[in-house]
């Protein structure tokens, strides 16, 4: 029996029995039988059984192992005539085997041989000419050969040539590649195999046939071929023309997988991971996800970040984190641009850089990452690594909120809200509240909770205002806890229950999630949180007007829950109305700036000029700039220089040059 060569697309030559080999040379002694060739039988036989013996050396099959003798026996065949020994002879030569490398000479031998017809040296032939192999690279002349040993039925053959049509730009023709490909198949080459299984998986240049695709693919894996394996366990995952079995998935993919296929192995990862067709083992999936991460798999590398970041069937680990997420993220993976993003914006596993943690951002929006774009309409925002730039932050939520990404529906709705970096339309903040809602957003719960009591825009409505307010806080939001808390204290929405209210400000502080709730250090959120709680209950006891101004200043500044105007301004709002004076310079300041209400310089005015008269020194120099411009009353200089004095009497020296210029134009 001759030694056969197989080759498998890379360029790379290995020795093989393949049965399709196995029945050409069968038939070509058959061939021999006949009367004319009986003369040269006998002799050719000789030379077989030669070759045969060379090959038992080269692999040490009945014989010790000796490359110098396999190589010594293929020369003496060769030189003979046997066409298969010159071939093998061309292979020893071209890595080395028995005598030292010549790929000249590999060529060479590979010549004759195909000379005399031998498929496989053809086909070797093709490979040397494709390659630039002992001659210059040639591709015309590689594809006569391939062409040629093709015809001849060598399975390898025919299937590069179905790789050439199926992939080579200019002579891509799916029919030739499909023929090839069938021509393979049937001589049992378990690539063409695969490949015919993804062409009737895709349908591309036949007819989509999942159950045919299914038929190829388990050929070929039968075969032990990673690829058509993996590709099996997918059918058998998703259903591909055959029932969905996740059982035999995960054993396909086990088998790629272990084998070093680096799909499989992140594949594995996610069965192990959710338990599918296996029980739930997170250290395996680790395993996996690491074992497919090493071997440059993108999705593989950015999954292994999380678990390193979480900490899931491994060690809480940052800075491996952040390595992994890096490597992902420079080779182009979105969502760990966007983590990687995260990471420097927090300081977590390396130092703190918002600059780069804009840049990775603004990769994975570029990519269409609809977390990414919202994360960065909050940087233009709220200026984190870049200028301010409210325009591009609407532009940027808009895109993401209409791709139903809620944080940004919410973030859209605020803009809305307030008028930045759009017109100010309140109508548009309650719709993408409202949508955001729907969705199950918490924090747009919350604010549309907040409409409803407020009567913002929409007609007031106190009972969903705490049916929403209810639903965000079943999440764990905490102003939404806060203002469930408050409905219960003061009838909104509901019964009075002061008991149920004050039970419900503390789960806030008993909440273990509240330690992270605000990106700060621990301390610093634990005694906002006390404030904030202490303040609600200083609320409750008879509407507390001091209590009920330090809410306010809690919303307005966001220590101990999200900042929030709208809620500051109703806070000061009932204090102000209870007499506080700092509440009265609060709201004046709200209606003079537009915050948490509509922009209203007379009402401005009128309560800058009570909290004035009451000794507040902020409301006397926001009083005398009002008289001096003649903003929310009529300009009245005489007015002005009076509050300005007044500020500067009780300590306010910071208007004393508007003072100044306002002595000077009257003495002129």
């Amino acid at each position: 029996m001759s030694l056969n060569q197989f080759e498998y697309f890379n360029g790379l030559l290995e020795i093989n029995l393949r049965k399709d080999e196995l029945s050409t040379i069968e038939k070509y002694f058959e061939s021999l039988n006949n009367d004319s060739n009986k003369i040269n039988y006998i002799k050719r036989k000789e030379l077989e059984k030669l070759n045969d013996l060379d090959y038992c050396y080269q692999y040490g099959l009945g014989k010790k192992k000796d490359e110098f003798k396999a190589f010594e026996f293929y020369l003496k065949s060769a030189k003979e005539g046997n066409s298969s020994a010159k071939n093998n002879l061309g292979y020893c030569y071209q890595f080395g085997i028995g005598t030292e490398k010549d790929e000249k000479k590999a060529f060479e031998w590979y010549l004759k041989a195909a000379n005399e017809e031998d498929l496989y040296a053809q086909y070797n032939l093709g490979i040397c000419c494709l390659n630039g192999i002992g001659i210059n690279k040639d591709d015309e002349k590689a594809l006569e050969y391939f062409i040629k040993s093709a015809k001849g039925g060598y399975s390898s053959a025919q299937n590069i040539l179905g790789d050439y049509y199926q992939n080579e730009t200019e002579a891509k023709d799916f029919k030739k590649a499909i023929y090839w490909y069938n021509e393979a198949a049937e001589n049992g080459n378990k690539f063409a195999q695969c490949n015919l299984g993804n062409f009737y998986k895709n349908g591309e240049g036949v007819e989509e046939d999942e159950k045919k695709a299914f038929i190829f693919y388990k050929r070929s894996a039968n075969q032990e071929y990673l690829d058509a394996q993996f590709e099996l366990g997918n059918c058998y995952e998703k259903g591909i023309g055959t029932d969905s079995n996740r059982t035999k998935a995960f054993e396909l993919y086990k088998k790629a997988a272990d084998k070093g296929h680096e799909i499989a192995q992140y594949n594995l990862g996610i069965f192990y991971k959710y338990g599918i067709g296996v029980k739930k083992d997170e250290v395996k999936s680790f395993e996996y996800y690491e074992k497919s991460a090493n071997q440059e798999y993108l999705n593989a590398q950015y999954e292994l970040g999380n678990y390193y970041y979480k900490g899931i069937g491994t060690k809480v680990n940052k800075t491996k984190a952040f390595e992994t997420y890096e490597k992902a993220a420079n080779k182009g993976h979105k969502v760990a641009q966007y983590y990687l993003g995260f990471l420097y914006q927090n300081g977590d596993g390396t130092e703190k850089n918002e600059r780069k943690a804009f840049e990775y951002v603004e990769k994975s929006a570029n990519q269409g990452f609809l977390y990414a774009k919202s994360q960065l309409g909050n940087y233009y925002s709220n200026g984190i690594g870049t200028e301010v730039n409210k325009a591009k932050a609407f532009q940027l939520y808009t895109i993401a909120a209409v791709g139903k990404h809620n944080y940004a529906r919410n973030s859209l709705a605020i803009m809305f809200e307030n008028g930045e970096g759009t017109e100010k339309d309140l109508e548009k903040a309650f719709f993408w509240f409202h949508k955001a809602a729907e969705d199950d957003c918490r924090i747009a719960q919350c604010n549309v909770g907040e409409y409803y009591e407020l009567g913002n825009f929409v007609d007031k409505d106190e009972v969903k205002a705490f049916e929403f307010y209810e639903k965000s806080a079943k999440t764990g939001h905490i102003s939404a806890i806060f203002q469930l808390g408050y409905c219960y204290v003061n009838g909104i929405g509901t019964e009075i229950n002061r008991e149920k209210g004050f039970e419900t400000y503390n789960k806030a502080a008993e909440d273990v999630n509240v330690h992270n709730y605000f990106g700060k250090n621990d301390k610093e959120t634990i005694n906002n949180l006390n404030q904030i709680i202490y303040w609600y209950y200083k609320a409750a006891e008879n509407d507390n007007n001091f209590a009920l101004y330090k809410l306010g200043e809690c919303y307005e500044l966001g220590k101990g829950v999200w900042k929030n105007r709208v809620r500051a301004f109703e806070f000061y709002k009932k204090s102000a109305s209870q007499g506080f004076i700092y509440a009265q310079y609060k709201l004046g300041h709200c209606y003079e700036k537009g915050f948490g209400t509509d922009m209203n310089k007379v009402k401005a005015f009128e309560f800058y000029k009570i909290a004035a008269t009451g000794g507040n020194v902020d409301a006397q120099r926001s009083l005398a700039y009002l008289y001096e411009h003649g903003e929310g009353t009529d300009k009245n200089v005489e007015n002005a220089i009076y509050w300005y004095e007044k500020a500067i009497e009780n300590g306010y020296l910071d208007v004393k040059e508007n003072l100044d210029i306002l002595l000077k134009q009257q003495n002129n």
